[in-house]
């Protein structure tokens, strides 16, 4: 994958993406405070894989980071306890798409679906994601994704596997 990456969109906000090394700080900080605010991830799980994502895009509206969303670091336990809890056998180091979240002021304007696109542009082979979202499955379906396997009572809700070859 080339990085970073950037474009500009219709309504103004700007997409980049990058390595979370190329982040500073303060906006790291600000990537997990979105994250966090969307309430579907384990913050301490976040903190620790977010830096080590394969990639990370965020949108911008000028200065300020509004959305972001990661190609997360291949994390084989947690795959194979997908598998099992899904019913749907897929290989344990399938990279997974995730950390979609778009600030509440913000929503509105296609920035999970823009972010999906813009990772999935350059990233080549296989991903998962799971999601208990109307939102986010929307998204996955609309960037190629497809459900499958069966549900699963998740911390929140009820979770489905998603999957892009």
């Amino acid at each position: 994958m080339n990085l970073p990456r950037s474009e500009k969109t219709d309504g103004g906000y700007e997409l980049t993406t990058c390595a979370p090394a190329d982040l500073t700080p303060e906006e790291l900080r600000r990537c997990e405070e979105i994250i966090g605010a969307g309430g579907a991830v384990n913050r301490n799980t976040m903190k620790r894989d977010l830096p080590r994502a394969n990639v990370v895009a965020v949108a911008r509206w000028g200065d300020e980071i509004v959305a972001v969303g990661a190609i997360k670091p291949v994390r084989k336990q947690y795959a194979a306890g997908v598998a099992v809890k899904s019913g749907h056998s897929f290989p344990e180091d399938t990279p997974e798409l995730g950390y979609v979240s778009v600030d509440e002021n913000h929503r509105g304007h296609s920035l999970s679906h823009r972010i999906t696109e813009f990772l999935l542009s350059k990233h080549y082979g296989r991903l998962f994601a799971t999601t208990d979202s109307p939102r986010m499955k929307k998204t996955l379906a609309d960037a190629g994704f497809r459900q499958e396997g069966k549900e699963w009572e998740g911390e929140r809700g009820v979770l489905s596997f998603w999957e892009r070859k």
